[in-house]
């Protein structure tokens, strides 16, 4: 395994309207200067902005991006340097940082650095999703229904001042708002129709926060985890929601759960999905995954089931890498998931 080195050029980004972006930025700024080849820094103005000068990084041979922001923007950032020669160091200072979770990085700032300076160089999977001639890169999930709703329920000075719970304290009006969901799915070996007010598309290790799909999840298995959040009613939603928690979902017919590399998706009402925390298209749309696609700064946690996130994760135990071929629920009563 590659590790990253100090002399790599570095470029720092941050986005100034996440939670702690830019209270961390001088912070980090000074740190990085101390450490690394740190060519430039910026709080940036814009998606678009940022993403232009990650291309001109690129283009001047920069090697390393450090990105602060939440999911959102590490997902922008990712539509430019998934499959690219730039490597990504996450610095994770959103609301909900699933992704920074799901690679296991340290809270220490000390530790952080040091990672973010010789740290293991792995390779992530990253969701495509397709429509016409768009297209957008997820790297935890991409969602349609209650979640969808909630994003746009949510302000940024709710996020800033409630944290996680502002999650919590918007669900049942979101769940409220949102209609019955007649979804469609097909993919290569098969296919599935159901009813559901929660659609989920998950490409990484952890879908929200540190919440793990299951057990086996991973962001480096070459595979999409597929399921559904119960039917349209609530309890369902409450009883599945528990199981997800417990890391029981897999075990759920009800869930409806497959793993797939490709995926069309037809829904009625087509409502908008949700991408990493931001509203995207809505389907009729295809997705697919890319393996290995990103190159991230990551600890090296094969071998070990210590955990740095909270009791959730830690329940659940350490991921491991998930059957390589599709697995459905729905459609194999006997299909089990090998380690």
């Amino acid at each position: 395994m590659k590790h990253a080195i100090a002399s790599l050029p570095t470029l720092l980004l941050v986005n100034p309207a996440s939670r702690r972006g830019q209270a961390v930025f001088p912070v980090v700024a000074r740190l990085l200067a101390e450490r690394v080849n740190l060519v430039g820094r910026a709080l940036t103005t814009s998606v678009e902005d940022m993403q232009q000068r990650l291309r001109q990084g690129l283009a001047d041979g920069i090697r390393r991006f450090v990105i602060g922001g939440g999911d959102g923007t590490l997902s922008y950032a990712a539509d430019v340097l998934a499959q690219s020669d730039g490597i990504l160091a996450v610095l994770p200072v959103g609301t909900g940082n699933t992704f920074a979770h799901g690679l296991g990085l340290p809270t220490d700032w000390d530790k952080w650095v040091s990672l973010t300076v010789d740290g293991p160089i792995q390779f992530y999977d990253v969701g495509l999703a397709m429509k016409g001639d768009r297209q957008k890169v997820f790297l935890n999930s991409l969602t349609m229904g209650v979640s969808e709703r909630l994003v746009e329920l949510l302000s940024r000075e709710q996020k800033d001042r409630l944290g996680y719970c502002a999650w919590v304290a918007q669900f049942h009006r979101a769940l409220v708002d949102t209609p019955v969901l007649h979804v469609t799915l097909t993919w290569p070996t098969g296919s599935d129709a159901y009813d559901t007010r929660q659609l989920l598309i998950v490409n990484g290790r952890t879908l929200a926060a540190s919440i793990s799909p299951t057990p086996l999840s991973s962001g480096q298995d070459g595979l999409l985890e597929v399921f559904r959040l119960g039917n349209p009613s609530f309890w369902s939603i409450i009883r599945l929601g528990t199981k997800l928690l417990a890391g029981r979902l897999i075990t759920d017919r009800d869930a409806h759960y497959v793993t797939v590399t490709t995926l069309t998706v037809h829904a009625r009402p087509p409502l908008p999905v949700n991408i990493d925390g931001d509203i995207w298209e809505a389907p009729p749309l295809s997705c697919r995954v890319l393996p290995g696609a990103l190159a991230v700064i990551a600890p090296d946690e094969s071998g070990s089931p210590e955990r740095r996130w909270p009791l959730v994760m830690r329940t659940l135990g350490a991921p491991r890498r998930t059957a390589s071929t599709p697995l459905s629920y729905s459609s194999d009563p006997d299909a089990s998931r090998d380690s």
